[in-house]
């Protein structure tokens, strides 16, 4: 028994014998493709996870959808159920990427249910960094208090407002642009950050663009989290779970956001010191539990709170003072964390003037022009006011359409034309919030300086783990340059055991 046939066999052993569902409430499910996410043929609700040609079925959380646009669960305000009960998110999508096959990214996908041997890195690298205090005193709980510029100041404090840091002059702010990507890193998406990010489109000093990832932990791949990390790009937090639980515990917050960042640093050889911030799964805040547990875990900001006002755009800020006025999904903070920065998601508007706070939101039923025309308003409304942190709130799954991924290189390629605009990472716009420099120092200025070596290196031949998944009661392949857990990671038990 050889290669994929021993591979078919043991898969359906592990379905025999630990009740993987892949019997839909249509029949069987046949995978459009070995690896991939795919709708379920009746139930909005319900989806299929495809590896290795066989489907494994999953339900949303009370109150979610599948999307076939994220390729993840979301709220049913979001969702139009009826356009694609029984189909793949691939359908109609030609031009859509396929992920790299097993082969391509694996040493030997013959012995897909063992570890592979002598893939990890010599023992320097067979841990991350632990991260060190920040020397952040004991929170005093104490309510906010509204905002005085005056003794509100650079580098620790910042009042919520679209003023120019310093009294600056617009044309020597430079145009700072954000990329961030959220939800599950795979194969798929990771070879279409790839062809987005590519290392030979640089800033005006040289360095190559960044983005911030807001990596969830189901179904990552871990050995991308790591070529990314490798190349320069920031890791943050989006959870363990995504469950939506209303009214969520301190506790609660810490096991999702910082058992996240544990695990970033076990299996994605991430230092838990360059894990900065979070994001809200569904950017629904949770009040004060969510941020006294950043402040007591020393995460430096969060990015989870839409903003209405877009002319002229806001800067980000600190939470020290009250933030009623620009907090417009309760429940919102209401006492005072010195030192933890908000990175507003500054809405948009499509071409009718409405406002969305993504990109996907903006675009839906518009021509590849259109798309390009949406981009530049949008950018506008930044770069010809105040320069304030131009925010791309982005979704892998909007690559999918051909015309999407024109406009968007269009979009780099006339950026990258600019001597003023800069596509930096969250944890580097707050380099410059702390320390505002001018145009004309740019080049000098450290944190956007390129490292002479990366971070950690990339993960080139990672071991493929099959972990048991307690909760969902199934094998749950992960895979990693760092050991194998015993456990498919999870709430409580970050390391596996």
């Amino acid at each position: 028994m050889r290669g994929s046939t021993l591979i078919r066999w043991i898969w359906n052993v592990i379905i025999l014998f630990h009740d993987v569902r892949w019997i839909g409430t249509a029949g069987l499910f046949e995978c459009p493709s070995r690896f991939g996410y795919f709708a379920d043929r009746a139930e909005c609700t319900k989806y299929y996870i495809c590896n290795f040609g066989f489907g494994v079925q999953q339900e949303c959380p009370n109150g979610l959808q599948f999307s076939t646009r994220l390729r993840n669960c979301d709220w049913i305000r979001n969702i139009n159920c009826t356009q694609y009960p029984g189909f793949a998110y691939r359908q109609g999508e030609d031009s859509l990427p396929l992920p790299a096959s097993v082969e391509t990214t694996t040493a030997d996908t013959d012995i897909y249910m063992l570890p592979l041997k002598n893939s990890r890195f010599p023992p320097i690298f067979a841990q991350a960094p632990q991260r060190t205090t920040t020397g952040r005193p004991e929170l005093q709980v104490c309510p906010a208090r509204p905002c005085n510029s005056s003794t509100c100041t650079a580098p620790r404090c910042r009042c919520g407002s679209s003023d120019i840091p310093n009294g600056m002059d617009p044309e020597d702010v430079p145009q700072m642009i954000i990329i961030t990507f959220e939800n599950a890193i795979n194969e798929w998406t990771y070879s279409v950050y790839q062809s987005i990010l590519r290392e030979d489109r640089k800033n005006p000093n040289g360095c190559p663009i960044k983005a911030t990832f807001f990596v969830s932990h189901e179904w990552t791949d871990y050995s991308s989290v790591q070529n990314l990390y490798s190349s320069g790009h920031e890791m943050a937090v989006l959870g363990v779970s995504l469950l939506y639980e209303g009214n969520r515990s301190e506790h609660s917050w810490e096991e999702e956001v910082a058992g996240q960042r544990k695990i970033l640093s076990l299996f994605g050889n991430v230092s838990k010191a360059d894990v900065h911030g979070m994001r809200a799964p569904y950017l629904t805040i949770g009040g004060d539990e969510q941020f006294s547990m950043l402040y007591r875990n020393d995460f430096t900001f969060d990015s989870s709170m839409p903003v209405f006002e877009n002319e002229p755009p806001f800067f980000p800020f600190t939470l020290d003072c009250l933030i009623n006025n620009y907090c417009m999904i309760d429940p919102c903070p209401k006492n005072s964390y010195p030192g933890i920065w908000e990175l507003p998601v500054v809405m948009w508007s499509d071409l009718s003037g409405s406002r969305c706070n993504t990109v996907d939101g903006c675009t839906d039923s518009i021509s590849a022009p259109e798309v390009f025309e949406l981009l530049m308003s949008n950018f506008e409304r930044h770069y010809s006011t105040n320069r304030a942190p131009f925010n791309m709130f982005m979704s892998p799954a909007w690559f999918a359409k051909e015309m999407n991924t024109k406009a968007f290189k269009k979009f780099v390629e006339t950026m990258l034309s600019k001597k003023d605009v800069f596509f930096v990472t969250i944890d580097q716009v707050i380099q410059w919030m702390k320390n505002p420099t001018p145009l004309s120092q740019i080049k000098d200025f450290k944190p956007w300086q390129c490292h002479a070596a990366p971070p950690t290196p990339p993960c080139l031949n990672p071991n493929i783990c099959t972990p048991w998944f307690e909760k969902a009661k199934e094998i749950r392949p992960l895979k990693t340059c760092m050991p194998c857990p015993k456990k498919y990671p999870w709430l409580g038990n970050e390391e596996g055991l």
